[in-house]
């Protein structure tokens, strides 16, 4: 029987987090192209432990959230993507939002593993959860990870409140009619 917390992809299994991914997870965030912009400063290890708990209890909890990419040749954990509930703020009020969100190690940088995770975790958020959109947000110097919204269907816009320093992209889901 398959494991339905499992998303698999030609190259990836997507999973839930394990508390046995500290080690990789602090190696894949400890890189500074890989937290330039998300969080901005190197976590420590226990930053990294505190964080890592915090994601499984909420996987656990929502069935929804960051999950660990593994690079079905190596085994390797490479990355992490999810959906996750988050406030967006916009003119005058805060809107819940689920936004997809995602890191990759740096060294995997460049292979397409982003647009295959993102598109996967869109299709269940749409599918599964039927989902009217998905957001991802971004600094506009983080031309990689604008250009996975873009690889991935999203349309990329000037976010409304920082128009000069962020944007967002959106796709709504193709399978509800209006």
């Amino acid at each position: 029987m398959l494991d339905p917390t499992l998303i698999e992809t030609d190259r990836l299994v997507l999973r839930p987090h394990l508390p046995e991914d500290l080690d990789a997870l602090y190696h894949l965030t400890s890189h500074p192209d890989v937290y330039r912009f998300d969080p901005g400063y190197q976590r420590s290890l226990d930053q990294t432990r505190e964080n890592l708990i915090f994601r499984i209890g909420e996987y656990r909890r929502h069935g929804i959230g960051r999950m660990a990419l593994v690079e079905k040749p190596s085994g390797e954990l490479v990355g992490y993507a999810g959906l996750q509930l988050c406030l967006y703020d916009v003119p005058g009020q805060s809107v819940p939002v689920i936004e997809f969100f995602y890191g990759l190690r740096r060294d995997r940088w460049g292979r397409g593993y982003m647009t295959e995770a993102g598109q996967a975790l869109i299709d269940r958020g749409f599918r599964e959860f039927k989902l009217a959109k998905i957001i991802s947000t971004a600094d506009k110097r983080n031309k990689p990870s604008i250009n996975v919204m873009r690889r991935v269907g999203m349309t990329v816009q000037d976010d409304a409140l920082h128009p000069d320093t962020w944007v967002y992209g959106v796709i709504e889901n193709p399978y509800i009619r209006a």
